[in-house]
């Protein structure tokens, strides 16, 4: 008898693009079957020109210098185990976040003051924050690290699961899915909501865009949990690229593809269904099964025959705005703006006019790289007052990551026979290390 033949199709279009859930199944489907008597035939699909999905880099270049500063998926933590491993296996260099800027300081602005500001030395700052929020502090970290454990147990298990909702249930995170961040840490665990509105929220606001009352208490965890966060050396996009170079497929890059087709064949008296992928230059190509690695709902793909009975999710529209100049410190009651943050994180005051700036690297010419991220796009006259100079402006807006809605309906992991979609797994948790798990 002959070994099999195991064709598959790695689709992966729009926001995903190769990014971190395609990329790494292509490479995980390799080292699966490497010593296996079956032959896999992979392909990855990507209707752009570059790998990445959205850990995009942009590349700033000034008087022959050149800076590559993250658009999205900007760090990952130590314990994101798929990640550090399949780096430091593929000879990637790695640099802590926040690096490369010296002096770096956190404040977290309301719209009128800084209602905490880190200090020089790290060691008053938990006495400081006791001080002032009481025990709330070291209540939230020990629910970090407790919450984060039992997720770390997914990496123990051998069984996989079937849909997200069992998953979240066997490691014993159904509650953090079910309740608002809010909820979760003011009813249930009895945070103080001071703590919660100057130290916790910022930190969703940053990391997912969105406030306590709107997002589930599992992305609140994520977003605090950033720990020994760092990112690859020239951006994170490079891992990505050295999964699909590893895992022998087959790139098709600024490739779009239009419509899927489920069809059932015969092979003597054996029937089985295949999949038929057609791209806009015209081409098209036989699958055994498909891995879908974006959001369904903005691919832009027809879809016939196939079973995909599922609500659209709803993302987080983000407007990203790079500037190079110098901050303005009367904009925020500041004397000097030696004196100012520079990692600014916002409450959720009403009062703010961005999510959060962050000064990424000091020119030569005294100016610094700022990041900001907004829910609406930066205006001319708002970045006027926030700077006192400004020499360059880059924007970009895209659906950068779910809303993650409390006890939402998540979409099936293997919607019909064979078809599997990696974004199943984003409303519950949207970072890009989850996408390879």
């Amino acid at each position: 008898m002959e070994d099999p033949l195991c064709t598959v199709k790695l689709t992966l279009n729009d926001l995903s693009g190769a990014g971190a859930g395609g990329s790494s199944a292509s490479y995980w489907i390799s080292e699966a079957f490497g010593n296996s008597s079956t032959s896999i035939k992979t392909t990855v699909y990507e209707q752009f020109s570059q790998v990445g999905g959205r850990a995009l880099v942009y590349n700033y270049t000034r008087d022959n210098t050149q800076i590559f500063v993250e658009l999205g998926a900007s760090l990952f933590i130590d314990v994101n185990y798929h990640m550090t491993n399949s780096a430091k296996k593929f000879g990637l260099e790695f640099i802590n976040y926040g690096e490369e800027l010296n002096n770096s300081k956190v404040g977290i602005w309301d719209g009128n003051q800084f209602v905490f500001e880190q200090s020089s030395s790290s060691y008053w700052d938990i006495p400081k924050l006791i001080w002032k929020y009481g025990w709330a502090p070291i209540k939230v970290q020990r629910l970090v690290s407790s919450t984060i454990s039992k997720y770390l147990k997914t990496y123990e298990l051998k069984e996989p699961f079937k849909s997200v909702d069992s998953e979240a249930e066997r490691l014993h995170l159904d509650l953090e899915r079910k309740f608002t961040a809010q909820y979760y840490f003011s009813e249930l665990k009895n945070i103080n909501q001071l703590y919660l509105q100057h130290l916790v929220e910022p930190m969703t606001r940053v990391n997912y865009g969105q406030n306590l009352g709107e997002i589930h208490a599992m992305g609140a965890f994520i977003s605090l949990a950033p720990t020994g966060a760092k990112s690859i050396k020239g951006g994170n996009y490079k891992l990505f690229e050295k999964f699909i170079e590893n895992s022998g497929a087959t790139l098709n890059l600024n490739t779009k593809v239009v419509k899927v087709t489920k069809f059932r064949t015969t092979n003597g008296a054996e029937e089985s269904e295949k999949y038929m992928v057609q791209t806009k230059n015209g081409t098209t190509e036989i699958f055994d099964a498909i891995i879908m690695a974006a959001p369904i709902q903005f691919s832009g793909i027809e879809f016939e025959n196939i079973y995909l009975e599922m609500k659209n999710i709803p993302y987080v529209t983000l407007h990203v705005t790079f500037i190079t100049g110098r901050l303005n410190p009367s904009y925020f009651n500041c004397t000097g703006v030696e004196i100012c943050p520079n990692q600014i994180l916002t409450t959720n005051s009403g009062k703010t006019e961005f999510l959060s700036l962050a000064s990424k690297v000091v020119l030569e010419n005294g100016e610094t790289l700022n990041k900001i991220f907004s829910h609406e796009k930066m205006s001319d006259e708002v970045l006027d007052r926030i700077f006192s100079e400004r020499s360059w402006t880059f924007r970009k807006v895209w659906k950068s990551y779910p809303r993650l809605i409390p006890n939402q309906t998540f979409p099936p992991i293997e919607p019909d026979t064979n078809f599997f979609y990696v974004n199943s797994y984003e409303p519950f948790i949207s970072v890009s290390i989850f996408n390879k798990i």
